[in-house]
């Protein structure tokens, strides 16, 4: 396994440890999950399409678009 040392601004690690612990997870793992998401997005702009965010309506159990993720 390949070891990385990061420079992470005081923000973002704060934000990171924030994530880390309300899921329960090492920020090690944190960081693996936002890499696995940063290379689906990769791929996929490469295929012409963009990640969208969704929320299921609870009531109808459908999901409706409220967003778009740009930039990545």
């Amino acid at each position: 396994m390949t070891r990385l040392t990061v420079d992470l601004s005081s923000e973002i690690d704060a934000r990171l440890t924030d994530i880390a612990s309300r899921n329960g997870i090492t920020k090690a793992e944190a960081m693996r999950r936002a890499f696995a998401l940063l290379s689906v997005a990769d791929e996929e702009k490469r295929n012409g399409v963009s990640l969208g965010l969704v929320r299921e309506n609870p009531e109808s159990h459908k999901l409706e678009a409220i967003g778009r993720v740009v930039g990545i």
